[in-house]
């Protein structure tokens, strides 16, 4: 069956991979992506939406298709202040995810992060622990939270701290090492475990895709 994919943060790192693998699986004849920017891409079924995210409801109604994919995010240094983070990071995927549902979007597949908390004293675990369980709420036929830990690539601006621990890889790789959790993940790799999530959901509502799990195709 051929599907349409809803994707927003489709600049960043993984969203980028995500989106060009998307274009390359026959199982999604249309992609339809939301983002301040274009893509720079050109493909039959691409179709782009330059949007403001501040006025979800004025567009709401160009939300269709099967599966949301959800790539966005940032940081505290980038978005300059924990309020502007969290709009970014909580409340635009999270109105997003609604019109998403209300417009009968079945399926939602999340970037979270390793450690998503909602009561943990980080301000960033906190707020991916909150959007989890915000989203959970919705309905959603099948909600897929994917936790990775540091993510590996190269980013339009880089980030110092996963520049450290990408250096650090050949320790937390190491299969006994008590560290392993932090494992970093290729963003191509990410985002090929997500598309294998996408084209055969689980029987689980709502699952959270973890540790080595990440890392082995379905």
């Amino acid at each position: 069956m051929s599907k349409t994919a809803i994707v927003i943060g489709a600049t960043g790192l993984v969203g980028s991979a995500l989106l060009e693998q998307l274009l390359a699986d026959k199982s999604w004849h249309k992609v339809r992506v939301f983002g301040r920017t274009n893509t720079g891409l050109q493909a039959a079924k691409l179709e782009e939406h330059i949007v403001d995210f501040t006025n979800i409801e004025d567009w709401q109604q160009l939300i269709q298709g099967h599966s949301l994919f959800i790539c966005i995010g940032t940081t505290l240094s980038q978005a300059g202040s924990k309020a502007a983070m969290r709009a970014i990071d909580l409340d635009l995927p999270l109105g997003f995810a609604n019109y998403a549902r209300r417009n009968q979007v079945e399926d939602c597949l999340l970037i979270s992060s390793l450690f998503a908390n909602a009561k943990s004293p980080s301000h960033y675990l906190r707020i991916k622990g909150q959007l989890e369980n915000q989203l959970a709420c919705l309905g959603f036929k099948h909600l897929m939270m994917f936790r990775p830990g540091p993510l590996l690539g190269e980013r339009k601006q880089a980030r110092f701290s996963e520049q450290i621990v990408a250096a650090m890889q050949p320790i937390f790789a190491a299969s006994l090492s008590p560290l392993r959790r932090w494992r970093g993940i290729e963003a191509e790799r990410l985002a090929a475990t997500m598309l294998c999530y996408a084209n055969k959901p689980p029987t689980e509502a709502s699952l959270v895709i973890q540790g080595e799990a990440l890392f082995k195709a379905r």
